[in-house]
């Protein structure tokens, strides 16, 4: 008589479960992560927050929001692609990690992210067509459970030409290869090829008279995607740029001092201190070093160096006033 009330009770409270969470339909998704809105949440509202207070002098970046915003909430016709180009400190892997922190409830823990990093994924020019077969498998493979999934690929001017073409058949005008769909699935690039042509390019405009906020990405766009074919790295004449897939080519502009202080006082906050003292904040600028050498108007590593700068100087100066944690 127990086991029927127990197998009435169960499959009553998954009825209810059925009724108000579309996860109910497999139980397994109360403890473990699933493919639905339960875990990829697509907080666009919050990253467009936080982009907005936590990201200094990059205005264009709201283009991929935009980007990101519309592939969600449309049918797309492929997989969204987001190219990130800029020099190293001016914010490529910070945005990228608000992005998955805002679409993804579990962030980087989980199972629909994947990270890739040049140096560390495909070290050597030699396994490049290992790299690129291996590459397409392991892609189809994991968009086949799920096809809401985040793909970075880092530091993609240290990969080997032609792994990257593994992609292709991936992100192109298709409904769907093999019977799998890959339209809902997004792929960011980030790479320091372009960089150098974006912050002659941001010179050029400068002189012109033309302030940070008014330049626009079409300033930028085919620039980048020349330079990217034609630098040596990942995108080396590739086929993802040869066949323009690329949706997006987002420029990361050159951090003046002004932005550079604006990322100096955010440290500062992360560690407790609300309002640094300017020698402080000044004590930190003698380290970084600036571009061109005539003006000095950006900073040669953005804000790349600024969090252990700001970490010494809070324990050397505000040690003492800082609250212990028990």
């Amino acid at each position: 008589m127990w086991l029927n009330y127990k197998s009435t009770f169960l499959i009553i409270v998954l009825m209810w479960l059925k009724c108000v969470k579309p996860w109910s339909y497999n139980p397994l998704c109360l403890v473990q992560e699933c493919c639905n809105d339960d875990y990829i949440i697509n907080d666009i509202k919050g990253l467009y927050s936080t982009i907005k207070s936590k990201i200094y002098g990059q205005h264009l970046v709201e283009v991929a929001i935009d980007a990101i915003s519309s592939h969600i909430h449309f049918k797309p016709p492929k997989p969204l692609t987001l190219s990130f180009h800029g020099w190293a400190g001016s914010g490529k892997n910070y945005v990228s990690s608000f992005i998955v922190d805002h679409l993804y409830k579990r962030g980087f823990k989980s199972n629909y992210i994947h990270n890739f990093i040049g140096r560390i994924h495909f070290p050597e020019d030699s396994h490049a067509k290992q790299y690129k077969d291996n590459l397409y498998s392991w892609l189809k493979g994991n968009l086949t459970s799920c096809s809401r999934q985040l793909f970075i690929f880092d530091e993609v001017h240290l990969m080997p030409p032609s792994v990257l073409n593994a992609v292709k058949p991936l992100i192109d005008y298709r409904t769907n290869v093999d019977k799998i769909d890959y339209t809902q699935a997004i792929f960011i690039f980030l790479s320091n090829t372009g960089a150098t042509l974006v912050n002659e390019r941001y010179n050029e405009l400068w002189s012109k008279g033309i302030q940070r906020e008014d330049m626009k990405l079409s300033h930028f766009d085919s620039l980048i995607s020349k330079g990217a074919f034609n630098e040596e790295g990942g995108f080396h004449f590739s086929d993802t740029i040869r066949a323009n897939l690329i949706d997006h080519y987002i420029p990361f502009l050159p951090m003046q001092v002004n932005h550079v202080i604006d990322c100096i006082k955010d440290q500062f906050r992360e560690r407790g201190v609300a309002s640094p003292q300017q020698t402080h904040i000044d004590e930190i600028l003698e380290y970084i070093e600036w571009a061109p050498a005539d003006t000095k108007l950006y900073s040669k590593t953005g804000c790349k160096r600024i969090s252990s700068l700001v970490a010494v100087a809070v324990a050397k100066h505000y040690r003492h006033t800082q609250k212990r944690e028990l």
